[in-house]
C-alpha cells in the first residue's frame, strides 16, 4: 500500500533505494539496477512472453512490498536487456 505523503506529493525516492531494501543489497555507485532484483525479477517475468505493464502487475504481486515506481524502474531494465 501507498504512503499518503507518497500519493499526495509524489514519490521522489530513488527506486534503487526500496529495491536495495527488499533484496538486502547497497545502491551501486554506477546508476544501474542491483544485479540481485534483476535476477529475481527474470524468475518472475519472461519479456519473451510479457509486456512491462503485466510485468510490473507480476513482479508487484510476487514482492508486496514493491512500490508502483520500483516495479516499474525493474521492469524497464528487464526489458531493457531485451
Amino acid at each position: 500500500m501507498a504512503k499518503f505523503d507518497h500519493l499526495l506529493f509524489g514519490d521522489n525516492r530513488d527506486p534503487r533505494v526500496e529495491l536495495g531494501e527488499i533484496f538486502g543489497v547497497g545502491v551501486p555507485d554506477s546508476g544501474e539496477v542491483q544485479p540481485e532484483a534483476l535476477a529475481w525479477a527474470h524468475t518472475v517475468v519472461d519479456p519473451e512472453n510479457s509486456n512491462e505493464v503485466k510485468a510490473i502487475r507480476d513482479l508487484r504481486r510476487a514482492e508486496p512490498r514493491l512500490g508502483l515506481k520500483s516495479a516499474t524502474y525493474l521492469a524497464r531494465r528487464l526489458f531493457a536487456k531485451k
